[in-house]
């Protein structure tokens, strides 16, 4: 057989089986980081329903099936698309429910955590943002994701916020959040998200609820 032929196929068969190889490759790792991507959601979840703290910790293997036992899925209004969660077989009025928006450089996503019959956001987490480091960044630190615990939602502010964040050191106010030095961009984007998703809810929530 010529040489030029034999090269030729041997190129093809190798291209062939590091292509098949690799294909294969993509496509455990596809499905290895969808499963940690939604674990890592489901975590999140639980923390703000208090199902796992800094003295109940959770292997990750776990939270799979915590999740499955210990929440369900609200259906809010007719034909929301709001991924929203509730704690099964609870009489408390604690829903957990996702939000996103635009921040300072890129979208900005998470959930909130509000009791809804006393009208309070309970917590708040930042699943995803590419906010500056040390600046905008900072909206994933504890210190302040604190700064909403127990913040009113119910009242409409004369500005037309249910939540106003101000100056960091500067909130008087129930309905004041310190926001974060040197970071307005963030501050400001992050006051319009929460507001923009507390409306939402409270919107869909007159509806009427639904499982």
């Amino acid at each position: 057989m010529n040489e030029k032929i034999k090269t030729l196929l041997f190129t093809i068969v190798v291209t062939a089986f590091f292509t098949f190889m690799v294909s294969g490759i993509n496509s455990v790792l596809k499905e290895r980081i969808d499963l940690n991507s939604k674990v890592a959601r489901q975590k999140v979840i639980l923390r703000l329903f208090g199902l796992i703290t800094a003295d109940k910790v959770i292997s990750e293997s776990d939270i799979p099936a915590l999740f499955a036992a210990e929440t369900e899925t609200v259906k809010l209004g007719a034909d929301s698309a709001l991924e929203c969660y509730q704690r099964k077989n609870s009489a408390d009025q604690l829903f957990v429910f996702a939000f996103s928006g635009q921040g300072f450089w890129d979208n900005i996503f998470g959930f909130l955590a509000v009791d809804a019959q006393n009208q309070q956001i309970k917590g708040i987490e930042f699943t995803k943002h590419g906010e500056t480091p040390g600046l905008g960044g900072r909206i994933s630190e504890p210190d302040f994701k604190a700064r909403f615990k127990d913040k009113p939602y119910a009242n409409i502010r004369s500005d037309g916020l249910r939540l106003r964040l101000v100056a960091e050191g500067s909130a008087t106010r129930s309905d004041e959040v310190d926001g974060i030095t040197g970071a307005t961009g963030t501050s400001s984007a992050i006051e319009k998200i929460v507001n923009s998703a507390l409306a939402q809810f409270i919107s869909l929530k007159q509806g009427g609820v639904s499982n």
